[in-house]
């Protein structure tokens, strides 16, 4: 975030970062406009995983992997309530949250996840 070293501040995105990394990192990064490493990006919160050269599509296939492994009607509710997240505050967060999740129930989709999932819980302590 240099733009304070080229005589502007920095604006919309860095107004993001409050949320990201908290007050105290927001401040230095934009009163110092100092560099910083992709490791100290993932350490503060900026960046979710770093991939070594050559490495980035099994890193994004381990990712889609994971997802589509998710019921896809949870995964729709999921960032439906990540969005809403965004802009409300904590109460009216949670307040959505518990709605959110009368709506996966009541449609019946997550029945057939969840009985996969403790068939498969069941099937590991009787393996242990």
């Amino acid at each position: 975030m240099p733009e304070v070293r080229l005589g502007i501040p920095s604006v919309i995105e860095a107004a993001l970062l409050p949320r990201l990394i908290g007050w105290g990192r927001t401040r230095q990064i934009l009163l110092f406009g100092e560099n910083f490493s992709a490791q100290e990006a993932r350490s503060w919160g900026l960046v979710n995983e770093l991939a070594i050269n050559g490495d980035l599509d099994n890193a994004i296939g381990r990712w889609l992997d994971q997802l589509l492994s998710c019921s896809l009607g949870a995964v729709r509710l999921q960032k439906q309530l990540i969005r809403s997240w965004e802009d409300v505050p904590l109460r009216q967060a949670i307040e959505a949250g518990i709605e959110s999740f009368g709506v996966a129930v009541r449609s019946g989709g997550s029945s057939a996840a969840m009985r996969d999932f403790l068939a498969r819980q069941k099937a590991r302590k009787t393996v242990s």
